[in-house]
Protein backbone atom coordinates (compact mmCIF):
# COMPACT_ATOMS: atom_id res chain seq x y z
CA UNK A 1 0.00 0.00 0.00
CA UNK A 2 2.95 2.01 0.79
CA UNK A 3 4.62 1.54 -2.59
CA UNK A 4 1.42 2.15 -4.27
CA UNK A 5 1.06 5.78 -2.25
CA UNK A 6 4.56 6.76 -3.09
CA UNK A 7 4.07 5.49 -7.02
CA UNK A 8 0.90 7.87 -6.52
CA UNK A 9 2.97 10.89 -5.53
CA UNK A 10 6.11 10.39 -8.10
CA UNK A 11 3.25 10.25 -11.10
CA UNK A 12 1.22 12.90 -9.57
CA UNK A 13 2.89 15.59 -8.56
CA UNK A 14 4.61 15.94 -12.19
CA UNK A 15 1.46 16.62 -13.56
CA UNK A 16 0.17 19.06 -10.92
CA UNK A 17 3.53 20.98 -11.32
CA UNK A 18 3.57 21.04 -15.29
CA UNK A 19 0.41 20.41 -16.49
CA UNK A 20 0.00 17.88 -19.80
CA UNK A 21 2.55 18.19 -22.83
CA UNK A 22 0.99 17.44 -25.69
CA UNK A 23 2.67 15.91 -29.34
CA UNK A 24 2.45 17.56 -32.15
CA UNK A 25 4.46 16.89 -35.53
CA UNK A 26 6.70 15.26 -33.70
CA UNK A 27 7.99 17.96 -30.94
CA UNK A 28 6.41 18.10 -27.42
CA UNK A 29 5.72 20.98 -25.56
CA UNK A 30 3.31 21.93 -22.87
CA UNK A 31 -0.61 22.47 -23.69
CA UNK A 32 -0.18 25.85 -23.28
CA UNK A 33 2.32 26.27 -26.38
CA UNK A 34 0.52 24.07 -29.10
CA UNK A 35 0.93 25.69 -32.40
CA UNK A 36 -2.85 27.18 -33.47
CA UNK A 37 -1.38 28.71 -36.39
CA UNK A 38 1.02 29.33 -38.80
CA UNK A 39 4.85 29.90 -37.96
CA UNK A 40 4.49 33.51 -39.43
CA UNK A 41 1.57 34.36 -37.63
CA UNK A 42 2.33 33.17 -34.21
CA UNK A 43 5.96 35.74 -34.67
CA UNK A 44 3.63 38.50 -35.84
CA UNK A 45 0.90 38.05 -33.20
CA UNK A 46 3.87 37.63 -31.05
CA UNK A 47 5.22 40.96 -32.18
CA UNK A 48 2.45 43.02 -31.84
CA UNK A 49 1.84 41.74 -28.21
CA UNK A 50 5.39 42.72 -27.41
CA UNK A 51 4.73 46.06 -28.48
CA UNK A 52 1.76 46.56 -27.00
CA UNK A 53 3.39 45.14 -23.95
CA UNK A 54 0.88 42.09 -23.27
CA UNK A 55 3.66 40.29 -22.30
CA UNK A 56 2.11 37.06 -21.26
CA UNK A 57 0.03 36.61 -24.90
CA UNK A 58 3.46 37.51 -26.61
CA UNK A 59 5.49 35.11 -24.49
CA UNK A 60 2.98 32.27 -25.46
CA UNK A 61 3.71 33.50 -29.00
CA UNK A 62 7.54 33.72 -29.17
CA UNK A 63 7.35 29.87 -26.77
CA UNK A 64 5.75 28.22 -29.60
CA UNK A 65 8.39 29.26 -32.21
CA UNK A 66 11.01 27.83 -29.61
CA UNK A 67 8.87 24.73 -28.81
CA UNK A 68 7.67 23.79 -32.67
CA UNK A 69 9.48 26.11 -35.34
CA UNK A 70 13.36 26.06 -34.17
CA UNK A 71 14.59 25.91 -37.97
CA UNK A 72 12.43 29.31 -38.64
CA UNK A 73 15.04 32.51 -39.28
CA UNK A 74 12.60 34.40 -36.00
CA UNK A 75 14.16 32.07 -33.61
CA UNK A 76 16.96 34.04 -32.44
CA UNK A 77 14.43 37.16 -31.75
CA UNK A 78 11.46 34.57 -30.56
CA UNK A 79 14.30 33.24 -27.88
CA UNK A 80 15.62 36.47 -27.23
CA UNK A 81 12.11 37.96 -26.69
CA UNK A 82 10.62 35.61 -24.61
CA UNK A 83 13.67 36.40 -22.09
CA UNK A 84 12.21 40.04 -22.21
CA UNK A 85 8.97 38.79 -21.71
CA UNK A 86 9.81 36.54 -18.76
CA UNK A 87 11.97 39.94 -17.28
CA UNK A 88 9.02 41.82 -17.45
CA UNK A 89 6.80 39.86 -15.15
CA UNK A 90 9.89 39.28 -12.82
CA UNK A 91 10.77 35.84 -13.69
CA UNK A 92 14.62 36.53 -13.43
CA UNK A 93 15.36 33.17 -13.74
CA UNK A 94 13.59 32.30 -16.80
CA UNK A 95 14.39 35.39 -18.65
CA UNK A 96 18.55 34.72 -17.50
CA UNK A 97 18.07 31.27 -18.82
CA UNK A 98 16.49 32.31 -21.67
CA UNK A 99 19.49 34.76 -22.21
CA UNK A 100 21.93 32.20 -21.71
CA UNK A 101 20.45 30.28 -24.90
CA UNK A 102 20.18 33.11 -26.83
CA UNK A 103 23.75 33.45 -26.45
CA UNK A 104 24.48 29.96 -26.91
CA UNK A 105 23.50 30.60 -30.76
CA UNK A 106 26.99 32.02 -31.59
CA UNK A 107 27.56 34.23 -34.20
CA UNK A 108 27.03 37.57 -34.84
CA UNK A 109 23.77 38.36 -32.02
CA UNK A 110 21.66 41.38 -33.04
CA UNK A 111 21.03 41.59 -29.37
CA UNK A 112 24.29 41.13 -27.94
CA UNK A 113 24.71 44.29 -25.90
CA UNK A 114 21.08 44.13 -24.82
CA UNK A 115 21.38 40.57 -23.74
CA UNK A 116 23.86 42.09 -20.87
CA UNK A 117 21.66 44.91 -20.25
CA UNK A 118 18.99 42.92 -19.13
CA UNK A 119 21.64 40.69 -17.12
CA UNK A 120 22.73 43.54 -15.35
CA UNK A 121 18.84 44.68 -14.40
CA UNK A 122 18.56 40.78 -13.29
CA UNK A 123 21.24 41.20 -11.21
CA UNK A 124 20.05 44.19 -9.47
CA UNK A 125 16.78 43.18 -9.02
CA UNK A 126 18.48 39.47 -7.32
CA UNK A 127 20.77 42.57 -5.22
CA UNK A 128 17.62 43.97 -4.00
CA UNK A 129 16.48 40.97 -2.14
CA UNK A 130 14.55 39.25 -5.06
CA UNK A 131 14.55 35.12 -4.80
CA UNK A 132 14.77 32.91 -7.70
CA UNK A 133 12.50 29.70 -8.35
CA UNK A 134 13.34 26.43 -7.11
CA UNK A 135 15.89 24.78 -9.18
CA UNK A 136 15.21 27.52 -11.54
CA UNK A 137 11.43 26.13 -12.55
CA UNK A 138 8.47 28.55 -12.81
CA UNK A 139 5.76 26.23 -11.04
CA UNK A 140 7.72 25.75 -8.05
CA UNK A 141 7.69 28.90 -5.29
CA UNK A 142 10.20 31.53 -5.56
CA UNK A 143 12.50 30.62 -2.34
CA UNK A 144 16.22 30.53 -2.99
CA UNK A 145 18.15 33.52 -2.26
CA UNK A 146 20.17 34.72 -4.98
CA UNK A 147 22.96 37.29 -4.04
CA UNK A 148 25.24 34.74 -5.02
CA UNK A 149 23.80 34.49 -8.65
CA UNK A 150 23.50 38.46 -8.60
CA UNK A 151 27.65 38.62 -8.74
CA UNK A 152 28.11 35.40 -11.02
CA UNK A 153 25.79 37.59 -13.42
CA UNK A 154 28.11 41.17 -12.90
CA UNK A 155 31.16 38.60 -13.52
CA UNK A 156 29.49 37.39 -16.66
CA UNK A 157 28.99 41.00 -17.52
CA UNK A 158 32.49 42.31 -17.04
CA UNK A 159 34.04 39.20 -18.79
CA UNK A 160 31.84 39.60 -21.97
CA UNK A 161 32.51 43.39 -22.38
CA UNK A 162 35.69 44.28 -20.54
CA UNK A 163 35.98 47.78 -22.25
CA UNK A 164 32.17 48.72 -22.70
CA UNK A 165 30.16 50.88 -19.85
CA UNK A 166 28.28 48.39 -18.66
CA UNK A 167 31.21 46.77 -17.01
CA UNK A 168 31.63 50.42 -15.46
CA UNK A 169 28.23 49.66 -14.26
CA UNK A 170 28.36 45.85 -13.49
CA UNK A 171 31.89 46.70 -11.16
CA UNK A 172 30.31 49.12 -8.97
CA UNK A 173 26.97 46.97 -8.93
CA UNK A 174 29.17 44.15 -8.05
CA UNK A 175 30.92 46.39 -5.36
CA UNK A 176 27.65 47.94 -3.66
CA UNK A 177 26.37 44.39 -2.80
CA UNK A 178 29.65 42.85 -1.68
CA UNK A 179 29.88 45.81 0.74
CA UNK A 180 26.38 45.10 1.90
CA UNK A 181 26.84 41.25 2.59
CA UNK A 182 30.95 42.80 4.32
CA UNK A 183 32.73 41.45 1.62
CA UNK A 184 35.30 44.93 2.03
CA UNK A 185 37.91 43.71 0.32
CA UNK A 186 36.60 41.96 -2.45
CA UNK A 187 34.02 45.39 -2.70
CA UNK A 188 37.04 47.74 -2.86
CA UNK A 189 38.90 45.26 -5.29
CA UNK A 190 36.24 45.65 -7.73
CA UNK A 191 35.80 49.36 -7.06
CA UNK A 192 39.80 49.94 -8.15
CA UNK A 193 39.33 47.63 -11.30
CA UNK A 194 36.72 50.30 -11.98
CA UNK A 195 38.78 53.21 -11.51
CA UNK A 196 41.75 51.82 -13.02
CA UNK A 197 40.38 50.59 -16.39
CA UNK A 198 37.94 53.37 -16.77
CA UNK A 199 39.01 56.76 -15.59
CA UNK A 200 37.16 59.12 -17.77
CA UNK A 201 33.71 57.35 -16.84
CA UNK A 202 31.56 59.35 -14.49
CA UNK A 203 31.48 56.32 -12.15
CA UNK A 204 35.67 56.52 -11.35
CA UNK A 205 35.23 59.32 -8.89
CA UNK A 206 32.52 58.26 -7.60
CA UNK A 207 34.06 54.62 -6.96
CA UNK A 208 37.30 56.47 -5.31
CA UNK A 209 34.62 57.97 -2.62
CA UNK A 210 33.09 54.63 -2.30
CA UNK A 211 36.27 53.35 -1.06
CA UNK A 212 36.82 55.98 0.84
CA UNK A 213 33.63 55.11 2.88
CA UNK A 214 34.30 51.43 3.02
CA UNK A 215 37.48 51.94 4.89
CA UNK A 216 35.41 53.96 7.63
CA UNK A 217 32.64 50.94 7.25
CA UNK A 218 35.59 48.26 7.92
CA UNK A 219 37.41 50.60 10.48
CA UNK A 220 34.44 50.72 13.09
CA UNK A 221 34.77 47.02 12.85
CA UNK A 222 38.30 46.78 12.52
CA UNK A 223 39.22 49.32 15.21
CA UNK A 224 42.52 47.05 16.20
CA UNK A 225 43.82 47.40 12.12
CA UNK A 226 45.25 50.88 12.06
CA UNK A 227 46.48 49.65 8.41
CA UNK A 228 43.46 50.76 7.04
CA UNK A 229 43.81 54.49 7.53
CA UNK A 230 47.36 54.45 5.91
CA UNK A 231 45.21 52.17 2.84
CA UNK A 232 42.35 55.40 2.58
CA UNK A 233 45.21 57.97 2.57
CA UNK A 234 46.61 56.26 -0.62
CA UNK A 235 43.31 56.09 -1.93
CA UNK A 236 43.45 59.85 -1.04
CA UNK A 237 45.92 60.44 -2.76
CA UNK A 238 45.18 58.26 -5.42
CA UNK A 239 41.92 60.33 -6.28
CA UNK A 240 43.61 63.67 -5.92
CA UNK A 241 45.96 62.93 -8.84
CA UNK A 242 43.10 61.24 -10.77
CA UNK A 243 40.77 64.47 -10.42
CA UNK A 244 42.23 67.27 -9.27
CA UNK A 245 39.60 69.13 -9.53
CA UNK A 246 36.96 67.17 -8.23
CA UNK A 247 34.93 68.71 -5.04
CA UNK A 248 33.96 65.44 -3.77
CA UNK A 249 37.55 64.97 -2.50
CA UNK A 250 37.25 67.08 0.38
CA UNK A 251 33.98 64.48 1.83
CA UNK A 252 36.62 61.69 1.30
CA UNK A 253 38.87 63.66 3.72
CA UNK A 254 36.06 63.99 5.83
CA UNK A 255 35.53 60.50 5.87
CA UNK A 256 39.64 59.95 6.75
CA UNK A 257 38.85 62.61 9.74
CA UNK A 258 35.87 60.09 11.04
CA UNK A 259 37.87 57.01 10.55
CA UNK A 260 40.79 58.48 12.97
CA UNK A 261 38.03 59.32 15.41
CA UNK A 262 37.07 55.58 15.45
CA UNK A 263 40.72 54.16 16.09
CA UNK A 264 40.99 57.31 18.72
CA UNK A 265 38.12 56.36 20.04
CA UNK A 266 39.10 52.87 20.00
CA UNK A 267 42.53 53.53 22.45
CA UNK A 268 39.91 56.57 24.40
CA UNK A 269 37.95 53.34 25.78
CA UNK A 270 41.13 51.12 26.03
CA UNK A 271 42.68 53.57 28.82
CA UNK A 272 39.28 53.87 30.26
CA UNK A 273 39.21 50.18 30.79
CA UNK A 274 42.43 50.26 32.41
CA UNK A 275 41.32 53.10 34.69
CA UNK A 276 38.16 51.08 35.75
CA UNK A 277 40.79 48.42 36.25
CA UNK A 278 42.92 50.82 38.64
CA UNK A 279 45.94 50.66 36.46
CA UNK A 280 46.48 54.53 35.82
CA UNK A 281 49.94 54.14 34.18
CA UNK A 282 48.76 51.71 31.72
CA UNK A 283 45.34 54.00 30.82
CA UNK A 284 47.70 56.79 30.79
CA UNK A 285 49.92 55.00 27.72
CA UNK A 286 46.39 54.90 25.87
CA UNK A 287 45.72 58.20 26.34
CA UNK A 288 49.12 59.55 25.01
CA UNK A 289 48.82 57.77 22.26
CA UNK A 290 45.36 58.72 20.88
CA UNK A 291 46.85 62.23 21.37
CA UNK A 292 50.18 61.79 19.70
CA UNK A 293 48.63 59.77 16.99
CA UNK A 294 45.49 61.62 16.48
CA UNK A 295 45.57 65.35 17.81
CA UNK A 296 43.00 66.59 16.00
CA UNK A 297 39.88 63.99 17.18
CA UNK A 298 37.35 64.69 19.75
CA UNK A 299 38.66 61.46 21.28
CA UNK A 300 42.03 62.92 21.82
CA UNK A 301 40.38 65.71 23.58
CA UNK A 302 38.63 63.65 26.09
CA UNK A 303 41.94 61.81 26.18
CA UNK A 304 43.92 64.82 27.35
CA UNK A 305 40.76 65.48 30.11
CA UNK A 306 41.38 62.20 31.89
CA UNK A 307 45.29 62.78 31.84
CA UNK A 308 44.92 65.92 33.32
CA UNK A 309 42.65 64.29 36.34
CA UNK A 310 44.95 61.68 36.70
CA UNK A 311 47.59 63.73 37.14
CA UNK A 312 45.87 65.92 39.90
CA UNK A 313 45.40 62.21 41.40
CA UNK A 314 48.65 61.50 41.44
CA UNK A 315 49.79 65.07 42.68
CA UNK A 316 47.05 64.66 45.61
CA UNK A 317 48.57 61.07 46.87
Amino acid sequence: MRLFSLFLTVCLIPICLFGGYSHVSGRWSPDRFVPTESMQEHYDRGDQAFRSKNWDEALTHFMVMLYHFPESPFYGDALFYSAVCYYSINEYDLSNKQLDKYLALGGKLKHFEKVFEYKIEIANAYSSGKKRHMFNVQQLPKWMPAKSDAVALYDEVIAALPAHDLAATALYQKAELLRKRKEYRESIDSLQILARRFPKHHLAPESYLRISEIYLEQSRKESQNPDLLALAQVNIQRFGRSFPTEGRIDQAHKTLVAMQEVYAQSLYETGRFYERKKKPQASMIYYKDAILRYPETLAAAKSGERLVKLGSRAQKC
